[in-house]
């Protein structure tokens, strides 16, 4: 019993590593851009965070295409399909992530770290929803298979 749970759980295992390193990445590149643009250059909160999390997508949909899920892919089916339900789902993400950090900045304290607490606390539950919705509505190529190739 434990041993066919821990054979349907490799793949998921494989799949959840290869984002974690790719978020991981994304996470530093949108935390940093983030923060140049709002305590050097100025912008407000909420839109050096939307400019960082679009920069960190397109960096992110890259990765997880080409590498996370990359045994999901269907080539023949194109960019344009998997790309939009990318889009919408890291607007999604987007949305969760700056409701924390809008609420501190605006209600409470602009202090940097209270604003960068808040902004990791968004972008975390983010993530989870954003590795279950990519494995749901984005790459979908045949899970079946997709969960048997999958490299641990």
């Amino acid at each position: 019993m434990l041993s066919s749970l821990v054979d349907r759980l490799k793949p998921v295992a494989s799949e959840l590593t290869k984002f974690v390193v790719v978020g991981g990445f994304c996470f530093l590149l949108d935390f940093i851009l983030f923060n140049v643009l709002h305590f050097v250059v100025g912008l407000g909160p909420i839109t050096s965070k939307t400019l960082s999390t679009v920069t960190a997508t397109g960096v992110s949909y890259l990765g997880n295409r080409l590498w996370s899920f990359s045994h999901r892919v269907d080539d023949n089916r194109g960019h344009g399909q998997d790309l939009a339900a990318y889009a919408v789902i890291n607007v999604i993400g987007l949305i969760v992530t700056v409701i924390p950090l809008g609420v501190v900045f605006y209600f409470f304290t602009r202090d940097a770290i209270a604003v960068n607490l808040a902004q990791t606390f968004g972008t975390a539950i983010a993530t989870g929803f954003r590795f279950w919705s990519y494995r749901k509505y984005v790459f979908v190529n045949d899970p079946d298979l997709a969960e048997k190739t999958a490299l641990v």
